[in-house]
């Protein structure tokens, strides 16, 4: 099952009964494999995938990640992976369960549906299935991702941090930086600001 959202034209559709059809997405699999190191984040993740798909590879396709670098991301950064799927015109994202999101939902008092979650995943739900087929597989090293700046005006203009320099050079712009926004409206937590603070030396 899939949560899929809807504008609000097809929202009266169902609500007056009316038929309504939705084009079967296409499903992509995004194979992950390593660990994010260094000041790389989930962000960088979908930010460098942005790069790859650009702001309409996502259209009429479900992203679905798959791999053993998924076991090693945060719940919540799992969930900004999500939200910025967007950001790709993706219909919707999806990843297995994982028990790092069954510590995210004890730590947030929902115990009873991380009991329910394990013992679906138990009966063999909430992953995918074995030998799943997908209309098309991209693989991602997540060891070779490094913190990414996308933009300006167009976030798929994915460019690694070790390439920016270069790349503002060549664009001819001032090499200056007054101010920068540290997270995103799609963020789901405060992880993001409790990393940099710590980085900073901050109290968190």
């Amino acid at each position: 099952m899939l949560a899929i959202g809807v504008g609000g034209a097809d929202a009266v559709d169902a609500m007056t009964g009316t038929p309504w059809e939705l084009k079967a997405p296409q499903v992509v699999g995004i194979h992950l494999t390593g660990t994010l190191n260094g000041w790389a984040t989930t962000k960088d993740l979908i930010l460098h995938l942005a790069g790859k798909l650009t702001v309409r590879g996502g259209t009429g396709r479900i992203l679905e990640y798959f791999g053993p670098g998924v076991f090693n991301q945060s719940c919540t950064g799992l969930a900004t992976i999500a939200n910025m799927g967007a950001e790709v015109g993706a219909t919707t994202s999806t990843f297995p369960y994982t028990p790092k999101m069954n510590a995210y939902l004890k730590a947030t008092g929902r115990g009873p549906v991380a009991a329910a979650a394990d013992e679906a995943a138990s009966r063999g739900f909430l992953s995918a299935d074995d030998a799943a087929e997908y209309d098309e597989v991209i693989d991602i090293n997540l060891s070779e991702i490094e913190p990414t700046i996308n933009g300006p005006f167009t976030p798929d203009l994915a460019t690694p941090i070790s390439k920016f320099g270069s790349f503002v050079k060549d664009q001819g712009w001032k090499d200056e930086f007054s101010a920068g926004l540290i997270g995103s409206c799609t963020n789901s937590s405060y992880e993001d600001m409790v990393l940099h603070i710590r980085y900073g030396g901050g109290p968190t």
